[in-house]
C-alpha cells in the first residue's frame, strides 16, 4: 500500500501475467477505475512484448463515474483506455457494474449507443455488460439492448444466496455467452469450514478448496469465461492446473 492506496507490484504481477499466458491464459480482464487507473496502464504495457492478436483485452466503461457528465466525457475516457492499454482496438467493452440506478444513467447518457458506435468504427470488437442487480432488472436491461455477452457474479454460493441460478437461466433462454466474476466469492469459497474441507478431500484429496468452485462452473452450459484474480504464483499454478 501506499497513502493507503493498494498499488501494482509490477515486476511479481508480470511473472503472473507471463506464467498465464505460458499456459494459454489469453483474456485479460481489467477496468478504467481498477488501481487507481494504474490497472490498464500496467497491463498494456505487460502485454506489449506478446502479438496482440494473441490474446484479448477486457475493459469497462465506468457508467458509475459519469453521473452528469456528457458524451464527450465518455470519448475522452475511451480513448484514454486505449492509450494505457497501448491498442488501437479492445476485444470485450463492457458497461461497467450495471444495476438498477446505473440502467437509468446508461439511458440518460445514451452509453449503449456510444459503445455500439465504437464497434461500428472497429475499435471495440464485441459488446457487453458487467451486470449487478436482480434477474427482473436484468431481464429489463436484455429487453432494451441487445448485448454480445453479460458478465454476472455466479458462485455455487450466491446460486442461491443473489439468485444468481435466476441470472444464469434467463442468460440461457437468451442464448447470451456467460463471463463469471466472483466465481470463488473474493476467496470466500477458498478456505471453508472445518468439516466441509474434509468431506471434500475425502473425495478429491488433492484437490485444492478453491478448485472445487471453479470445477462447479466449469459443468454449466453457457459459462465461456471464469475470471480469477490471482495475487501470488501458488494460486496462479493452482488454477492453471484445474482448469
Amino acid at each position: 500500500e501506499e497513502n493507503g492506496e493498494r498499488r501494482i507490484d509490477r515486476a511479481e504481477a508480470e511473472k503472473l501475467l507471463d506464467c498465464a499466458y505460458a499456459a494459454g491464459v489469453n483474456y485479460y480482464d481489467t477496468a478504467y477505475g481498477y488501481h487507481g487507473g494504474e490497472s490498464e496502464q500496467f497491463l498494456g504495457e505487460a502485454m506489449k512484448k506478446y502479438p496482440r492478436e494473441s490474446f484479448y483485452f477486457a475493459t469497462k466503461l465506468p457508467i458509475w463515474m459519469m453521473q452528469d457528465d456528457g458524451p464527450e466525457r465518455m470519448e475522452e475516457i475511451f480513448s484514454d483506455q486505449l492509450r494505457r492499454l497501448q491498442t488501437d482496438y479492445i476485444d470485450f467493452y463492457l458497461l461497467h457494474g450495471v444495476d438498477a440506478d446505473g440502467f437509468e444513467t446508461v439511458k440518460r447518457l445514451g452509453a449503449y449507443d456510444f459503445i455500439r458506435q465504437k464497434q461500428a468504427e472497429g475499435k471495440v470488437r464485441h459488446v457487453g455488460i458487467s451486470f449487478h442487480d436482480t434477474p427482473e432488472v436484468l431481464e429489463k436491461i436484455l429487453d432494451t439492448y441487445a448485448f454480445d455477452f453479460v458478465q454476472i457474479q455466479l458462485n455455487y454460493l450466491d446460486w442461491t444466496l443473489q439468485d444468481a441460478k435466476g441470472k444464469y437461466e434467463l442468460l440461457q433462454e437468451r442464448g447470451l455467452p456467460i463471463i463469471v466474476m466472483e466465481p470463488c466469492r473474493g476467496g470466500k469459497l477458498a478456505k471453508l469450514p472445518a468439516d466441509d474441507e474434509a468431506a471434500l478431500r475425502a473425495l478429491r484429496p488433492d484437490a485444492s478448496i478453491a478448485s472445487w468452485a471453479f470445477r462447479w462452473l466449469q459443468d454449466l452450459p453457457g459459462v465461456q469465461i471464469v475470471l480469477s484474480g490471482m495475487p501470488e504464483m501458488p494460486q496462479m499454478v493452482d488454477n492453471v492446473e484445474t482448469f
